[in-house]
């Protein structure tokens, strides 16, 4: 793991004594990205044909054709992701005749704002979705994966959702953080109820399980063996919740690599461009489809109690 800077490791460390005194700079650390940071795949991105301007500060990029009875798909990129993550899945989709649409969540890339909370994401995707709408499909990455699929399943706007490396519940998150920073025990307890009394809403509400019967839509889950940022295992528990999902599994792309890989921007196209009820597309090669039980079976990294979770 890599070292942390000395001032963070230092008000991690006090979070041992003063709990409550350093949450809100793990809080602050946690909503507020860093604009400079170029996580990969680093693509080449053809020159958008168009820059929405959504109001409120918030943008958006289109390519390709916007006439009546061509398909539109939104990509959301997650926390410090970026649009040019998408430029092999824009390039394939513009191939197949799609239009595109990516959106610069807020604090990221073009459009304004400083922190990006689970409440702003959402509304910032329906926003999108209500002026842009509705959109044949979502292709979400991370907590754009997330947030496009809580955003949906409130209000529609799509007819079919790809969520590539996504979490399934907020929480586990913010738990997961706080163990990534060494927060102490009372130290991640304090965080978690500052993030969630600025906020307004308790952690818990973002989980796929308070959703899934609202999520009547197919939805494609891709996610790899070895992603050290968010654990296969939340795939494996939104495929265990949602009964009109497919979950395939990558071996060796980690959290962001899968999004350059031939394969899976193949699988994802077909999903997309399928028009059939079990949502599978027919150039997904290289990838495999498991279910749950066969996925905690193969896996070890997923061999967890799921029901608990």
């Amino acid at each position: 793991m890599t070292a942390l800077p000395l001032p963070i490791a230092a008000l991690a460390a006090a979070s041992y004594v003063v709990p409550a005194l350093v949450a809100p700079f793990f809080r602050r650390l946690m909503l507020n990205p860093r604009r400079h940071v170029r996580p990969p795949p680093v693509l080449a991105l053809p020159a958008a044909d168009e820059r929405i301007d959504l109001g409120d500060g918030l943008v958006a990029w289109r390519w390709g054709r916007t006439a009546r009875g061509v398909p539109t798909v939104l990509l959301v990129h997650g926390f410090e992701g970026n649009r040019a993550q998408f430029g092999a899945i824009v390039d394939a989709l513009l191939a197949r005749g799609f239009a595109v649409v990516a959106l610069d969540v807020p604090a990221h890339g073009d459009s304004a704002g400083r922190e990006l909370t689970a409440v702003s994401f959402i509304a910032a995707i329906e926003r999108t979705l209500r002026r842009l709408g509705p959109m044949h499909a979502v292709v979400g990455h991370s907590m754009g994966g997330a947030m496009g699929l809580f955003s949906i399943a409130h209000h529609g706007g799509a007819s079919r959702v790809v969520l590539v490396s996504a979490p399934s519940g907020l929480h586990r998150e913010l738990r997961r953080f706080a163990g990534a920073v060494g927060l102490s025990k009372r130290g991640t307890a304090a965080f978690i109820a500052s993030v969630e009394d600025h906020v307004g809403r308790p952690a818990t509400d973002f989980d796929v399980r308070q959703v899934a019967d609202k999520v009547d839509l197919p939805v494609l889950l891709i996610h790899d063996q070895n992603d050290r940022q968010v654990p296969v295992a939340e795939a494996a528990r939104a495929a265990h919740a949602l009964p009109t999902a497919e979950l395939m599994v990558t071996r060796g792309l980690g959290h962001n690599r899968l999004l350059a890989d031939k394969a899976v921007v193949a699988a994802i196209v077909g999903f997309v461009a399928s028009s059939g009820d079990d949502g599978s597309g027919d150039d997904g090669k290289g990838l495999d489809v498991v279910g749950v039980a066969d996925l905690a079976t193969e896996h070890r990294v997923v061999k967890l109690h799921l029901e608990a979770m």
